[in-house]
């Protein structure tokens, strides 16, 4: 176990998806706020190709079942109304269906936590259990924040223990938060795993003695700062009341780290709580070079990184979580959140100016200055995006359905959206599409505003599902807002996800997309379309070998293992006889390359 403060979240996924030796992946439920289908998609094929045995992967189709193998263990609780659109589209992600669970808070506030757990098992059956607890101030997405990230193991026992029980207690019942009942594996998941990290005595990261998980947003108790002699406060989001709220509770409220842009906004005559106010260099905001377009900036770079620290007596307590110093999070909580308070001697784990220093934070904060003066926010685009979040609080609520039709011709379906839903005044546009289609498949929800249904585009098969994207724009503005809904389905053709399947192995753009598939980075380099076909038969056509040529190039210099599951997975598909219909001659000579420069590395 261990505390990591890291912008990469591809290596904390993989670091806390691999089995211990000798166990393999069992279950797992994750808790979101935010959640991206596609950084969802390429979790379980990372668990395939590390918990399968590399004789096991016979080929691609194998890696599939994998998939929808993993997808029965694996739930994810993501609160309604903020999964994003994933990006490009693709069949697979109606296999996440029932993997993506949605909640609202009990107090209507955000749902908020941010939390893992993982089940490893004795392959052969004996030995106990292993469970991985993560707690995480990121959400499931593929933004590259700065982030905290806290694992813990430990072997389930007999006893309930106190300082796990909020935490025990919260994951037992998060299918009472969902907005349509779970099936009757997910609430005994829920209740079984809830179980067992009540019951876990945690391995403790070097220098701390001890740990206990608080839950705000649930009940009546929360969490409260015990009183200290120093406090430093890392938090993008921050209250005036809530960092008074703090500061109250400490000698010396002495530091606090935010987002410029948040820092600007609290008043500076009140300097005397937090004198020492930081941000994160700019330098550590921005990543390689790319810029994301511009909506995305705000949310992908920067802090993300939620904690709170406090020197008490010999002692310094890490509370670290998903819980921002703002009202609703800790003051007046109506977002359920989660917060892992450890403690240490400060001689082991260090005090502030330790952890604050060059060998701690220190190198990637710099002093704020009042000097960078942000834009201040046009009173326009402030009520547009109001009306868009009032827009989306009715979708989230309506009762909508997909009903399936087929169409006349042969394999095709109708997905026609149904419920009655009202949109407040100001939006100019709402569109709605499937996640497995492009956006430019959109059609108009106005039926929906008189009582009619809505026909989606027609679609093959395979692409049927209840992930419905909807695009919000209001009058007047050129933000648009993106969101998804897993919405029930009614007539889902029994033969869906063999034809999702059979798409994606059955040729050689399936092999090639595939391949994109397991080595496009989790950090969302998912963008592997260079095609400009409609809909996903004619998909990625110009996608060819160069597209997978820089992605190879990418892997081979950043993470040459990745390259071996490719390798794997090639010498495979040779074996078969019909191997040259799935495995492109022109990709199999810039192969050859690779495979002697990987020889060559290994010879050094």
């Amino acid at each position: 176990g261990g505390v990591m403060l890291n912008p990469n979240d591809r290596s904390l996924y993989t670091a806390a998806l691999t089995p211990p030796p000798g166990m393999v992946f069992d279950e797992a439920i994750a808790t979101t706020y935010s959640l991206d289908p596609a950084v969802l998609l390429s979790i379980p094929v990372h668990l395939a190709f590390l918990g399968v045995g590399s004789d096991r992967l016979r080929d691609s189709i194998a890696a599939l079942e994998a998939i929808r193998r993993l997808s029965n263990r694996m739930t994810v609780y993501a609160d309604r109304g903020r999964m994003q659109v994933p990006a490009p589209p693709h069949p697979l992600y109606g296999l996440l269906e029932s993997v993506i669970v949605e909640v609202q808070a009990p107090r209507k506030g955000a749902f908020h936590a941010k939390v893992w757990v993982l089940r490893f098992v004795d392959p052969g059956g004996e030995g106990s259990p292993l469970l991985r607890l993560m707690i995480l101030s990121r959400n499931l997405t593929a933004d590259r924040s700065w982030d905290l990230a806290l694992t813990l193991e430990g072997t389930p026992t007999q006893r309930y223990r106190a300082e796990s029980r909020e935490l025990g207690e919260l994951i037992a019942a998060l299918p009472r938060y969902a907005t349509r009942q779970p099936d009757e594996f997910r609430i005994e998941q829920a209740e079984r795993l809830g179980r067992e990290v009540r019951c876990t005595p945690w391995q403790m990261p070097i220098g701390f003695t001890s740990v206990r998980f608080h839950v705000n947003g649930t009940h009546r108790r929360y969490w409260e700062p015990l009183p200290s002699k120093k406090m430093a406060v890392i938090s993008p989001f921050c209250s005036e009341e809530a960092l008074d709220w703090l500061a109250r509770s400490t000698r010396e409220p002495a530091v606090l780290v935010s987002r410029s842009e948040q820092l600007e906004s609290l008043p500076l005559d009140r300097m005397t709580a937090f004198p020492q106010r930081l941000c994160l260099d700019e330098a550590a905001e921005t990543d390689d070079g790319d810029s994301p377009d511009q909506a995305s900036v705000r949310d992908s770079l920067g802090l993300h990184a939620k904690a709170y620290i406090l020197e008490r007596g010999w002692d310094t307590h890490l509370i670290m979580g998903s819980a921002n110093a703002t009202n609703p999070a800790l003051l007046k909580p109506t977002n359920v959140e989660v917060l892992a308070e450890l403690v240490g001697k400060r001689s082991k784990v260090g005090d502030i100016d330790r952890l604050m220093g060059p060998d701690g934070l220190g190198p990637v904060l710099v002093s704020y200055g009042s000097s960078q003066v942000a834009e201040p926010e046009r009173p326009e685009e402030v009520a547009a995006e109001r009306v868009r979040e009032s827009a989306r609080s009715s979708l989230v609520t309506a009762a909508l359905r997909i009903r399936c039709a087929p169409a006349g011709a042969e394999g095709t379906w109708i997905p026609v959206l149904t419920g009655t839903v009202q949109i407040p005044k100001g939006i100019s546009s709402v569109r709605t599409w499937l996640v497995t289609m492009k956006p430019e498949n959109a059609v108009d929800l106005a039926p929906l505003l008189t009582g009619g249904a809505v026909r989606l585009a027609p679609c093959a098969c395979e692409s049927l599902t209840g992930l419905i994207a909807f695009e919000l724009i209001a009058e007047g503005s050129i933000q648009s807002l993106s969101f998804v809904l897993n919405l029930p389905v009614d007539g889902l053709p029994a033969e869906r996800e063999g034809a999702i399947f059979r798409l994606v192995v059955e040729n050689q753009e399936g092999f090639l997309r595939y391949l994109l598939l397991l080595l496009g980075d989790i950090e969302g380099s998912l963008e592997f379309t260079r095609g400009d076909g409609g809909s996903f038969g004619s998909w990625g056509k110009g996608l060819g070998t160069q597209g997978l040529l820089e992605e190879m190039v990418r892997a081979y210099c950043r993470e040459p293992k990745r390259l071996v599951e490719v390798q794997k997975i090639v010498s495979r598909l040779m074996e078969s006889d019909d191997a040259r219909q799935v495995v492109p001659d022109e990709f199999l000579k810039v192969w050859r390359t690779f495979v002697a420069a990987m020889e060559a590395d290994d010879g050094e």
